[in-house]
């Protein structure tokens, strides 16, 4: 018996139970999380809550954007487990922020462009996203009279 059938029903399967990666699917998602995202983070708890919104968005972002997110996480996510008296810990946080820098504006800007949102603050920043109406001109040739 071949297992060709067998691992083909099984990568459908898993295929299946995944969210979406589509700009739409993370929006969705974005605007479910905003909430928590864009509180300002006072304590531990909150800083867990964040870093858990930033992995459910993670696993619906677009593959365009998936390792910037990731870098991003994990830089909360290495934030929330930090002892503050420790300060080759905080040394090599503060190094891990600049290099996540690139990382965290690629999100920011991917965000504004695609779901019209400023994550920092949670605001709506452009109207909604409309198609384009194109005008057409036309023109019409009338021929000169004909003189007899």
């Amino acid at each position: 018996m071949s297992m060709a059938p067998i691992v083909g029903l099984l990568f459908l399967l898993s295929s299946c139970s995944s969210p979406e990666r589509s700009g739409t699917s993370f929006c969705r998602q974005l605007a479910k999380e905003l909430p928590v995202i864009s509180a300002r983070m006072t304590t531990t708890l909150q800083v867990t809550a964040t870093v858990k919104s930033y992995e459910r968005l993670a696993v619906r972002a677009p593959l365009t954007i998936e390792p910037d997110l990731k870098v991003f996480s994990a830089l909360l996510k290495n934030a929330s487990s930090i002892n503050p008296a420790d300060r080759e810990a905080i040394q090599k946080l503060a190094n891990s922020s600049y290099a996540a820098n690139e990382s965290a504006l690629a999100v920011r800007d991917w965000i504004k462009s695609t779901c019209a949102v400023d994550i920092s603050t949670g605001l709506n920043i452009d109207p909604p996203r409309v198609a384009t109406t194109t005008t057409v001109v036309t023109s019409t040739i009338v021929p000169p009279p004909v003189v007899p």
